[in-house]
């Protein structure tokens, strides 16, 4: 088992070099609440589907920690995630099911990245996407920051 978790951590250097020191960096410049509405689409049966995305990032005891809730057609998730990064980049990665639909997400898995760039924020998605469209791109500007 220790050789495992080893394994897991010379591939996460390699892959997210940036996060490996990551546990100590200060990343205040992301506590806050953002949010993502994804684009509606209409129904078969000609309502329109809605989805909001909410994420607070906050600090405790010096580590970055949060919570996602992703709402809409027929779908509710509500997760603790982990934040690592640096102030230009951090990756949302999965701790565990506060409540809502279970995904079977693998403690630790990057759901997706966020990265500033000036006033942009992007998103990289990763293990987790969007919901609505039946292909989503693998990058967007979708979340904004909350005031």
């Amino acid at each position: 088992m220790k050789r495992f978790g080893f394994c897991v951590l010379i591939v996460l250097f390699h892959i997210f070099p940036q996060f490996v020191s990551a546990q100590n960096t200060n990343l205040d410049t992301w506590v806050g609440k953002y949010s993502f509405e994804e684009e509606p689409i209409k129904a078969n049966s000609g309502y329109a589907m809605a989805m909001q995305w909410d994420l607070t990032i906050s600090k405790a005891n010096n580590q970055y920690q949060g919570v996602l809730e992703v709402n809409g057609q027929q779908t509710y998730i509500d997760v603790s995630v982990n934040i690592i990064g640096d102030n230009n980049q951090v990756a949302i990665m999965y701790n565990k099911l506060l409540d809502g639909t279970d995904e079977h997400f693998k403690k630790g898995a990057v759901l997706f990245m966020l990265k500033r760039d000036g006033k942009n924020l992007t998103t990289k998605w990763e293990t987790l996407e969007e919901r609505l469209p039946e292909k989503s791109p693998k990058e967007c500007n979708c979340f904004i920051v909350k005031k």
